[in-house]
């Protein structure tokens, strides 16, 4: 295998195919576009943006690139490992968090982070007690509250709701991102009534958002809520229409919904 990994030769290969395109197309720019567009910040905002519309690949891309012009910065290293997180990538987000924990060994929110690790590895009292240290460490945020959630309920501990509650009370009332992660990860978990709860407060905060209001026409859908579902996969679509995923699930529902009637209607009919 080398020094490096596949994941992060297939990154580095990534970013200089990436540079080699922004060499491009800052020659062909006009005028008035600057290489300051091209910083570290630039590279935050997309991978936010990649992220948040569930792009995990190209945000990964993007917070690596980030890393690459400027390793002090700890968010993006925050970010990537959340992307190989959601990617499933385990051993690459174990591996990352464990180097930048070496930048930041206080961090409270890496340290969570590194105790989410734990909890996929099966690993549940060291990954709480993990946690219980990263809250204990300075400039502890709603990051590390939902992190320490995320644990807990991979631990299938009850008190995984308080801690998201905590994450709530100190995010910003305008920060459509902390539900939305919240959200996010108690659908994965098939917690679908939580999950609509949250989504629900994201969507009032973002409605512009089609990847997280198909997230939550899913939740409806989970649920038991057909006409609201449709409604939440049209709010997606009409925010992109390019977005097969709401297209598909809303063709599949309807398909489902219709066949539901007509075995309802035939069931009458013959019991």
């Amino acid at each position: 295998m080398g020094r490096f990994s596949k994941l992060e030769r297939e990154t580095q290969d990534a970013l200089v195919r990436q540079k080699a395109k922004e060499k491009k197309a800052l020659k062909e720019a006009p005028a008035q576009i600057s290489k300051e567009e091209y910083d570290a910040p630039y590279y935050i905002d997309r991978g936010d943006e990649f992220f948040f519309q569930g792009n995990f690949k190209e945000a990964l891309r993007c917070y690596s690139r980030t890393i690459q012009m400027d390793n002090s910065l700890h968010y993006p290293w925050i970010g990537q490992i959340y992307c190989l997180i959601e990617m499933g990538q385990m051993k690459e987000a174990d591996l990352w968090t464990g180097r930048a924990l070496e930048m930041f060994p206080e961090d409270s929110s890496l340290l969570a982070l590194r105790a989410v690790m734990y909890a996929n590895r099966g690993m549940y009292k060291r990954a709480i007690n993990t946690c219980d240290y990263a809250i204990s460490r300075k400039g502890a945020s709603a990051f590390t509250y939902i992190a320490r959630g995320y644990v807990l309920l991979l631990a299938e501990n009850k008190n995984a709701h308080f801690c998201f509650m905590k994450a709530s009370e100190l995010a910003n009332a305008n920060d459509w991102k902390i539900p939305m992660r919240i959200g996010l990860i108690y659908y994965k978990k098939k917690q679908y009534s939580r999950s609509l709860e949250y989504l629900l407060k994201a969507c009032a905060l973002n409605v512009t958002n089609y990847y997280l209001w198909h997230h939550l026409g899913l939740s409806y859908q989970k649920l038991g809520f057909a006409k609201k579902a449709l409604d939440a996969f049209q709010h997606a679509i009409d925010q992109n229409p390019d977005y097969s995923a709401a297209s598909e699930a809303m063709v599949k529902l309807k398909h489902s919904s219709v066949f539901s009637r007509l075995f309802r209607r035939f069931t009458s009919i013959f019991c």
